[in-house]
């Protein structure tokens, strides 16, 4: 399971985000809070991640705190 990503910060927009962690990209869906909480593209970014497995679906949510992820859970 996913739990936390770090990378660079390669697109964002207000519900999703891309992160090249050692050269695989992942797309993560992201609350509003946490997109004004971005750095810029091209930067360091770390994410709580919230992991959704299902029979046709793998689902990356991502968080800038631990609050935010726990209030999501």
């Amino acid at each position: 399971m996913i739990g936390y990503l770090k990378g660079t910060l390669l697109g964002k927009t207000p519900n999703s985000v891309l992160i090249d962690v050692h050269g695989v990209g992942y797309t993560v869906s992201i609350p509003v809070s946490t997109f004004y909480d971005l750095p810029e593209e091209g930067s360091e970014i770390a994410l709580y991640i919230y992991t959704v497995v299902r029979e046709d679906l793998l689902a990356l949510f991502g968080f800038r705190t631990l609050r935010e992820k726990h209030l999501f859970e």
